[in-house]
């Protein structure tokens, strides 16, 4: 018995040489944030939802951005967005969810995409992307902030949107903006 296991463990030896080394495992999967967040420090108390003008309500605050993006959209030919209740819903969720964690990303605190937050809400969008922003106190200037980036002006200036939704939410950091646009089925 002790010949047979000798030859099993000689066999085994063999196979093993000539298996090679190890095969290497691919490092952690690492996704970088998709905007700069801002460097650590001491907690600022949280804004409220007035957004530097007292007698603005966050009804008003998206109209204000729909209104200075159709204007960027008029002067590059694409017809207006319209804003509806349930993107609203949607980024206004994304905004207040974004401010709980303090981070800025497309991706909720759920794993959620931005088209699976509005199918959530009740829009089944066909075409969608979103837009988002922490820090510019009016909607003029959250607008100027996604104009001033490349990609975020490719999304505004898409003529296929239809619909738009904005959330706007006070707190450290912030406000925290959302931005969708989508087309539906």
């Amino acid at each position: 018995m002790t010949g047979m296991r000798r030859a099993a463990l000689a066999l085994a030896g063999a196979l093993l040489a000539l298996a090679g080394p190890p095969v290497p495992q691919p490092p952690q999967y690492y996704e970088a944030p998709l905007w700069p967040l801002p460097a650590p420090g001491p907690v600022q108390p949280p804004r409220d939802d007035t957004y530097s003008r007292p007698d603005q309500s966050r009804g008003d605050a998206a109209a204000e951005v729909v209104a200075v993006v159709n204007r960027h959209r008029a002067q590059a030919g694409c017809g207006p967005v319209r804003l509806r209740h349930a993107l609203n819903r949607a980024a206004r969720r994304h905004s207040a969810d974004m401010a709980r964690g303090q981070r800025l990303s497309h991706t909720g605190s759920d794993g959620s995409s931005p088209a699976a937050r509005m199918r959530a809400a009740g829009y089944h969008p066909r075409h969608s992307a979103e837009v988002i922003a922490s820090g510019p106190g009016t909607p003029e200037a959250a607008v100027r902030t996604w104009m001033h980036s490349a990609p975020h002006r490719a999304i505004v200036l898409t003529c296929r949107y239809k619909h738009a939704g904005v959330g706007v939410a006070g707190g450290s950091g912030g406000p925290w903006w959302t931005l969708d646009l989508a087309t539906g089925h």
